[in-house]
């Protein structure tokens, strides 16, 4: 079974999120270590305006604020929302006054194999080699310890199931691809 790095395309081709509120990001509101979250109020982001383009990049159904965690439009969260539920938290944001949700992946699982992994010179995985033992057959999203703040994966049946969805809804801005280095 491989170990696939769940993530947001590229972001040349989409439009990225940033909070309104800059305070939210020095006060780890948007952080992604894998517990869980409650937010009193729905933090408020919008898309980033690239000042000298004439043209805006496209908003994707899937959007990118942070490395880690994923923003869902109505559409996304339609068509994905229930299997992604079963592995975190869809928590609403406000996106200049219309719904998206932050996937804050809560299922932790320890698959990151520390002696076979690239390291930096502090102990920091740089790029990580996995014990695929370690995980489980259905379909699944999780996070391990050792990179839970910027990394999401998925084992095989979770990206499968994942391609399927995507394809059927036609969304935009979401992959499961091979980890590059961190």
């Amino acid at each position: 079974m491989a170990i696939w790095e769940l993530r947001c395309a590229t972001p040349n081709d989409f439009a990225m999120l940033t909070p309104v509120d800059r305070d939210d990001l020095e006060e780890d509101v948007f952080d992604t270590t894998g517990t869980p979250k409650q937010w009193l109020d729905r933090p408020r982001v919008t898309y980033h305006v690239e000042k000298r383009r004439k043209v805006q990049k496209p908003q994707a159904n899937v959007g990118l604020l942070i490395p880690g965690a994923l923003v869902l439009d109505e559409k996304a969260w339609a068509a994905l929302g229930g299997f992604l539920l079963r592995s975190g938290q869809l928590l609403e944001l406000d996106c200049d006054g219309e719904p998206r949700w932050f996937y804050n992946v809560t299922r932790m699982v320890a698959c990151v194999d520390t002696a076979r992994s690239e390291t930096f010179e502090d102990g920091g995985i740089a790029h990580e080699a996995f014990d695929e033992s370690a995980v489980p057959a259905e379909p699944l999203v999780f996070k391990d310890p050792h990179t839970a703040p910027v990394r999401m994966y998925v084992n095989d049946a979770g990206k499968a199931l994942i391609e399927r969805m995507t394809a059927e809804a036609g969304l935009t801005g979401i992959e499961c691809g091979e980890p590059g280095p961190l």
